[in-house]
């Protein structure tokens, strides 16, 4: 018998989207009212990955994701990328046994040019471990292969791959990019491990030199090191091998390290590699020595059993949420891996610098260590909408971010002055003139919040917009607006309608908002805030959202013209930084107390913008002015806003 919970790990859906699931009858509890059966949900798991079900056709879900893809920005050599895409075609490699050949008989090959062993043949596998060997790479290479008879009988069905060759480059992990490459992007997607692209580990191994020109004497340990390209990057640079350390959970990986340090490390011993690249979950058991530098790409978003929340819950300061972040767990525990101003440097989520989720890890960083270096990074994983950063921090009895480096849209600056961060957020993409605007609109007195003082909710969540559309306005269906159709201070002509039926849809949000006297709508997706007014109490779909502001002695028009100034465009940019408008950024923007006096002129021009068909830029202009005054900022801090906003797109026509 499975819970609801357990049923939510099992098809790695929320509580909420169980729940809504439930209500609509997609998902029906077949043991008591709220209790499942193994059987049912294995069945029903089955259905989602073979596609036949709607409801994965309405979601994107990381557990039914399957296949292989192709890690391109993971190396630079054209021939091994070739290779492997000749391989992914081929379809040759059927399971992890071959791909254990295959890679076996890659590290093989790699051994020998690497040496200057000159091979008559690529199917160099079956010779090597026939053979007497003099050095340890035999042991390496049998730990590889593991329990594969060498019988050799894979050699028929494999022929086609093991003739293929793949060449060594220093520095360059080609072994690894075969692996994942090959791998089940399933498996890959459940244990949150994303890949870093080769361009991102020289980044990183750059930013470590510039902060420390010593880093050559340093011991270097990588607890989530995959199959070592950190390692390959930190020794193509010139760091000695015997100081490299690495873990991870995944045996396959750590062999591959192993072979990887070897090939770069003929001096070491197979026991002193395999003492140095370990096998282990490292939130539990790692190295008992400490580290001058922790490196690398933590796994973002993983899964976790049971048995492990129970014992990170006891662990980890930042296990204490709703939700365990495996990121923000192995920052806390490579913390812990430091020695005395050791310094931490990871490929992070943005999102941990600046989102409410994470507060507990960023709290964690500013009470223990000082700011080295943060490097804005964009989306440099393929396929994945997540911006990320490198960020590099060091232990500190006087923690600090001056003195820490920024680098952000080609642009690069240092930290001068000190900062406080009243809020828990890092807004550290911004230089010090940006930053003093930043202050200078958090400072405007009086001033309300929405926070506790608006509603909020989101549009309809149909669950199959295809089947709930309707592109025809029809006697029984009624306009429903998305995100594309708002504009600032005004709506587009709908192009949507919809049978308005909320116990058929998979999220609805209380009648009593979508049907309000007035409120605001916005867009949920965007670069810049654009919110519009609705006296017409018309539906939205998820992709446009509703707040209700509620502020004692301030008009709704108001606090719109507060909402979509250059003000709050600057504000939202520079603190947050995200495609998405999160309600808990709406409610930390400073919304500035007037007079009604004050009010009535505002709502005016409000109203002029609304209503007009032509110059709504120039109105807007005029507003504006208004605006900046009222947040009482100076000629310097309003020049910073326009430099900052060159280019954003207004989104006051309407089409």
């Amino acid at each position: 018998m499975l819970t609801v919970d357990d049923v939510c790990r099992t098809l790695s859906i929320s509580r909420a989207t169980a729940r809504n699931w439930i209500r609509l009858g997609r998902l029906v509890p077949d043991v008591g009212d709220q209790s499942f059966s193994r059987e049912y949900v294995e069945t029903f798991a089955a259905e989602l990955k073979s596609g036949d079900s709607t409801i994965l056709r309405s979601r994107r879900n990381k557990t039914n994701a399957t296949g292989k893809v192709l890690y391109k920005d993971y190396i630079h050599t054209e021939s091994n990328r070739s290779l492997v895409e000749e391989l992914l075609e081929s379809a040759l490699i059927e399971d992890e046994t071959d791909l254990l050949v295959v890679l076996a008989n890659f590290a093989v090959q790699l051994y020998y040019q690497s040496r200057g062993i000159r091979y008559a043949k690529n199917d160099v596998l079956g010779d090597f471990l026939s053979q007497n060997h003099m050095d340890d790479f035999d042991i390496l290479v049998r730990d590889l292969i593991g329990n594969v008879a060498p019988d050799f009988a894979w050699n028929t069905k494999l022929h086609d791959a093991l003739i293929k060759e793949l060449h060594f480059v220093k520095g360059e992990d080609s072994l690894g990019f075969v692996y994942i490459s090959l791998r089940d992007i399933g498996r890959r997607k459940r244990s949150g491990v994303y890949y870093t692209p080769e361009t991102v580990v020289h980044q990183l191994i750059e930013h470590l030199y510039e902060n420390d020109r010593d880093l050559g004497r340093r011991t270097i340990c990588d607890p989530c090191c995959g199959t070592g390209n950190f390692l390959l990057g930190l020794g193509a640079k010139g760091i000695n091998p015997a100081n490299l350390y690495g873990q991870d959970r995944d045996p396959v990986s750590v062999y591959l390290a192993r072979v990887n340090v070897a090939l770069m490390a003929p001096e070491l011993s197979a026991a002193d590699i395999c003492s140095r690249i370990i096998t282990g979950n490292t939130y539990f058991e790692t190295f008992a020595r400490k580290f001058d530098v922790i490196l690398g790409n933590p796994p973002w978003g993983s899964d976790f059993s049971e048995e492990e929340i129970r014992r990170c819950r006891g662990l980890f300061r930042t296990a204490a949420g709703n939700n365990m972040e495996s990121c923000e767990l192995f920052v806390e525990k490579s913390l812990t891996m430091l020695g005395p101003g050791g310094v931490m440097a990871f490929v992070l989520p943005e999102a941990m610098l600046n989102v409410a989720a994470h507060d507990a890890v960023r709290r964690l960083l500013l009470a223990s260590c000082s700011f080295r270096f943060v490097s804005y990074l964009g989306n440099v994983f393929p396929g994945v909408q997540c911006p990320s950063v490198i960020l590099g921090v060091a232990l500190d009895d006087h923690p600090t971010v001056s003195g820490c480096k920024v680098t952000t849209d080609n642009k690069h600056f240092v930290v001068s002055r000190p900062r406080c961060f009243p809020d828990g957020t890092f807004p550290l993409r911004v230089s010090d003139a940006e930053y003093e605007c930043l202050n200078a609109i958090d400072s405007v007195e009086p001033v309300a919040y929405l926070k506790g003082n608006a509603r909020f909710a989101l549009g309809i969540v149909t669950g199959n917009n295809k089947e709930y559309l309707s592109r025809e306005k029809l006697d029984d269906n009624e306009a429903i607006l998305k995100g594309s159709d708002i504009r600032r201070y005004g709506i587009a002509a709908p192009e949507n309608y919809i049978r308005f039926e909320p116990e058929r849809f998979q999220q609805v949000a209380p009648m009593e908002l979508y049907r309000a006297k007035e409120k605001l709508l916005y867009r949920f997706i965007s670069e810049v805030p654009v919110f519009a007014y609705d006296d017409q109490q018309r539906l939205s779909l998820n992709s446009c959202n509703i707040v209700i502001p509620e502020i004692p002695g301030l008009d709704m028009r108001y606090v719109l013209a507060v909402l979509n100034s250059s003000v709050a465009t600057y504000y939202f940019f520079k603190k947050f930084h995200s495609v998405k408008m999160l309600r808990s950024h709406i409610e930390q923007m400073p919304v500035p107390v007037v007079s009604s006096e004050m009010q009535a002129e505002v709502i005016r021009k409000v109203d002029r913008i609304m209503h007009s068909s032509e110059n709504r830029a120039g109105l807007y202009a005029d507003l504006d002015e208004d605006m900046m005054g009222l947040f009482r900022l100076n000629a310097d801090q309003t020049g910073v806003i326009r430099t900052a906003l060159q280019g954003k797109r207004l989104f006051l026509e309407i089409d």
